[in-house]
């Protein structure tokens, strides 16, 4: 009995595509073969230069890629891994100036002193990691862009005091008034700045580092492995590196010199932050925040006066955004010039302090149905940038009533920045009133005209920390 063969073709996690053959042909079905077989195993056919090249992305790269990550990935890396390059050369700078520091090469210094001084300086590191994980834990993944930049501004001020602090002990303030610090006291709260900077990076750095491999994990049409990404991650981290490290080696002996340390520490801090903003303005995420989403509502409501729905795409939003910005800020999507403020989560107890109590009490009966309770602040709390606008949050909330009490607000410093002067208290609540029903026919066509851009409406976070307090149930009194 003869037996027949089969040409399995295979595709790899590349997409590369190679053939197999399975079992062997008789000479008879050789011959009466009519259908041409492809190649039987395409890989064998590369050449080397092309293995290199595979197995250097099998080795650097995800699996799958380019299909397992978004478009973004790439651009973010290469961007990436040249600040990681300048940081590693800097790093080396800031290391040979804290141990000069510590007393390395003074012959009057001694080991207990360097000891009690790289005590001072973990402790002084310990506490800040503590402190910032309160502070910035909740709000590092809705502001990815502007944690992961400052990050590394952080992070090149801790260098720059590392490198510094030894030429800190030449100067005397003491001489000039008795009260000041002398130059060993300005070296010691130097050291210990920079080790409490450099723990918030790594901070800082960690939390948004996590939320944007989330975002390269999460394309459109697949999704990736958030495991192998930060494991890829780090190994191209190793190998720039160690690279940056030997080749500073080379270099840091011939800079000795206070004028070459200062040039060349310019350099690298220039070269490492123009490449990590170039980084993060590459990204483009699908999430909402609350600077892409008053983006994303001012051209929507602009364009409704002209009968249509326009909603930009994730990539015109990115391009428009502001890097390093407070996120509490209203601003006009036209011009980027501010045009209110406004606090989310914050305690009714807290706005009673700068609210009217009549205009409170006509705010919580108007906001009795919705899940959230919108307060502008009297006329005391007022600024030169608009509505100053505070929101409570009731008991039951989610993400959908964060997003639109934000563009509640947005809209009502909208109507306000149009005004010539500043309304009065009646009239604030008419613009309140107003911006409120303009919300409640807009709001449902804008989600969904979102969700068709692209847009991933599920995962938005747009509060900045935690909530003060929540609002349970409130109680009526009749006077």
């Amino acid at each position: 009995m003869a037996v027949s063969s089969s040409v399995i073709a295979e595709r790899d996690e590349a997409g590369r595509i190679f053939y197999t053959t399975v079992g062997t042909d008789t000479p008879a079905e050789k011959t009466s073969r009519t259908t041409k077989t492809p190649p039987r195993n395409r890989l064998f056919n590369e050449k080397p230069w092309q293995a290199l090249g595979h197995t250097i992305s099998a080795v650097f790269l995800p699996a799958g890629y380019p299909n397992t990550v978004t478009p973004d990935y790439l651009h973010y890396q290469m961007y990436n891994d040249v600040q990681e390059f300048c940081s590693s050369l800097s790093g080396l700078l800031a290391s040979r100036g804290a141990l000069e520091g510590f007393g390395v090469g003074d012959a009057s210094a001694s080991a207990t002193q360097a000891l009690l001084l790289a005590v001072l300086k973990d402790v002084c590191s310990r506490f800040t990691t503590i402190i910032g994980a309160y502070y910035f834990g909740t709000s590092l993944y809705p502001e990815t862009k502007t944690f992961r930049f400052l990050a590394d501004v952080i992070n090149d001020t801790s260098i720059v005091l590392d490198t510094i602090s030894p030429y800190l002990t030449t100067i005397s303030l003491s001489r000039v008034s008795p009260h000041l610090p002398s130059g060993s006291t300005l070296q010691i709260i130097a050291l210990c700045v920079s080790g409490a900077m450099r723990s918030l990076c790594q901070l800082v750095a960690g939390g948004s580092k996590a939320a944007l491999t989330d975002h390269f994990a999460s394309p459109v049409n697949s999704k990736g492995d958030v495991g192998e990404l930060n494991a890829k991650g780090a190994s191209r981290s190793t190998v720039v590196a160690l690279t940056g490290v030997l080749l500073g080696t080379l270099m840091v002996p011939y800079i000795t010199t206070r004028s070459s340390t200062y040039t060349a520490l310019f350099v690298l801090v220039f070269g490492h932050l123009l490449a990590n903003y170039l980084a993060v303005r590459s990204v483009v995420l699908r999430s909402l925040n609350r600077q892409r989403s008053s983006i994303l509502w001012s051209t929507f409501r602009n364009s409704i006066g002209h009968g249509r729905s326009v909603v930009l795409t994730p990539r015109d939003v990115s391009n428009r955004e502001i890097i390093l910005d407070i996120s509490s800020r209203i601003r006009d999507a036209s011009t980027n010039r501010v045009i209110g403020h406004c606090s989310l989560g914050v305690s009714v107890q807290h706005a009673m302090t700068r609210c009217n109590p009549s205009h409170a009490l006509k705010m919580l009966q108007h906001f009795q149905e919705e899940p959230y309770v919108l307060f502008v602040a009297d006329r005391r709390s007022w600024g030169r940038r608009g509505a100053s606008i505070l929101v409570c949050f009731k008991e039951g909330y989610g993400s959908m009533n964060q997003l639109r009490a934000w563009l509640h607000a947005l809209e009502i410093a909208a109507v306000w920045s149009a005004r010539p002067t500043h309304p009065t208290a009646s009239e604030t609540e008419d613009i309140v009133f107003l911006a409120h029903e303009t919300l409640r026919k807009e709001f449902s066509r804008f989600m969904g005209c979102l969700k068709e851009a692209g847009w991933n409406i599920e995962e938005d976070a747009m509060m900045m920390g935690s909530p003060g307090s929540v609002i349970m149930s409130p109680e009526t009194k009749d006077t």
